[in-house]
């Protein structure tokens, strides 16, 4: 009975982790309805706000404490000394919207970033029995394939969708610096400009 308050606990937590990265959802509206220019410096903005508000909670422990109280608890364990996942978030969809103009490539990358990661977090924590790496499980990496192919079909043909699924889920499992919700639109963007 523990075992599974624990797990609903680890659910509610991820759910409301993940609705952060629904922000990145009306990233790519703004994108859509608005000019590229104007959103970039709105991104562009918000994304000095926001890297001002987590360095300066980085440099003065109080202002830290206050900030990840706000939060009710949702941060992972390594954010309490690091730049969190939204900053990551906000910083990849800026550069991935700066240096790609085709919005087709834009919006199925940021659909990897929303449902695709939502769905390896959502699987992987509570139901991951096959862990690899820090925080990566077999079953959180497949749910992250298979939602991005079906975003991948929204926009392109089952043979790009499936390539760029495959890659975006890698780049997802790799352990690279900073945090995936940085590298997963961004690579996977270049990845799709070059196989489309």
């Amino acid at each position: 009975m523990q075992n599974l308050s624990v797990m609903d606990a680890e659910i509610k937590k991820e759910l409301q982790r993940k609705a952060f990265h629904f922000l990145s959802f009306f990233y790519a509206l703004a994108y859509f309805f608005i000019d590229r220019g104007l959103v970039l410096k709105i991104l562009g903005s918000f994304l000095a706000v926001e890297g001002s508000i987590e360095f300066g909670r980085l440099l003065l422990p109080g202002l830290n404490q206050k900030i990840v109280g706000m939060f009710g608890g949702i941060h992972r364990e390594e954010e309490l000394s690091r730049v969190s996942g939204i900053f990551w978030t906000l910083a990849g969809s800026f550069i991935l919207m700066a240096i790609i103009p085709d919005r087709t490539v834009v919006f199925c990358a940021m659909g990897y970033l929303i449902f695709g990661d939502s769905a390896a977090a959502l699987v992987g924590v509570p139901f991951g029995t096959h862990r690899f790496g820090k925080n990566k499980s077999v079953q959180g990496s497949l749910s992250f394939f298979v939602v991005a192919v079906v975003v991948g079909l929204f926009f392109f043909n089952p043979f790009v969708a499936l390539l760029g699924a495959a890659f975006a889920a890698v780049v997802e499992c790799l352990p690279l610096p900073w945090n995936d919700n940085f590298w997963v639109p961004l690579l996977s963007g270049l990845f799709l400009l070059l196989i489309r």
